[in-house]
C-alpha cells in the first residue's frame, strides 16, 4: 500500500512540475489578448460624450478631415480595432487632452477623460494585436493628420470623441466574427 501512494505522490508532483513549466508556453501560444467593453457601459456615456462632442464641432469648421474613420482600421480585423483604439485613446489622454485649459472651455471634459481612462484601464488593458505593423501605421497616420490641424487638433478630437465611443462599441464590444475564408465560401456556393 505504501508504494502505490509514493508512485501517486511521485506522479502527481511529477505532473505539477511539468504543468509549471509548460505554463510559460502555453501562455506564449495565444497571438494577443483578448479585450472587451461591454455596450452597458457605454451606453451609459454616450448622451454626454456626445453633447461634448457637437459643443467642439461648433469651433471645428475642418469637415474634411477625420481622425476616426476608415483609415484607422484598414487591413484590420477582428480585435486588433480594439487595439488600435486603446492606443488612440493613450494618445490623446496623454497628449492631446491634457491641458487644464481645455476643461474650462469644455465642462463635460473631466468627466469623459475620468471614464476613458477607467475604460482602458480596467477592460482593455489586456488588448493585443495581431497585425501591429498595420496597427502601428493606421495609428501613425492618425497623428500625422492630427500634427497638422495645428491650433484645432484639441476641437477636431472633441469633436469626434463621439465617434470613438461609437467604434469602441463596434470593434470591442462586438463578438468576433471570423470573415469564411476563400475555401469556405466557394463550398457554399456549390
Amino acid at each position: 500500500m505504501m508504494f502505490s501512494f509514493q508512485s501517486l505522490a511521485v506522479l502527481v508532483l511529477g505532473y505539477f512540475a511539468f504543468m509549471a513549466n509548460c505554463a510559460p508556453l502555453m501562455e506564449a501560444k495565444r497571438p494577443h489578448g483578448i479585450c472587451h467593453v461591454e455596450e452597458q457601459l457605454l451606453r451609459g456615456m454616450r448622451h454626454k460624450v456626445h453633447a461634448l462632442s457637437k459643443e467642439a464641432q461648433e469651433i471645428d469648421e475642418d469637415t474634411d478631415t477625420r481622425l476616426i474613420g476608415k483609415d484607422l482600421f484598414q487591413g484590420l480585423e477582428g480585435h486588433d480595432g480594439c487595439y488600435v483604439l486603446k492606443e488612440v485613446i493613450d494618445f490623446y489622454l496623454g497628449n492631446v487632452l491634457a491641458s487644464d485649459e481645455l476643461h474650462h472651455r469644455y465642462s463635460r471634459l473631466q468627466e469623459v477623460k475620468e471614464f476613458l481612462a477607467i475604460l482602458t484601464r480596467r477592460h482593455m488593458s489586456d488588448c493585443g494585436v495581431a497585425q501591429k505593423r498595420q496597427a502601428n501605421d493606421n495609428i501613425d497616420g492618425l497623428k500625422q493628420k492630427l500634427n497638422q490641424l495645428r491650433e484645432t487638433r484639441e476641437a477636431k478630437v472633441i469633436g469626434e470623441l463621439f465617434m470613438l465611443l461609437q467604434e469602441l462599441g463596434k470593434h470591442c464590444s462586438a463578438p468576433i466574427v471570423k470573415k469564411p475564408d476563400h475555401q469556405s465560401k466557394q463550398q457554399v456556393d456549390e
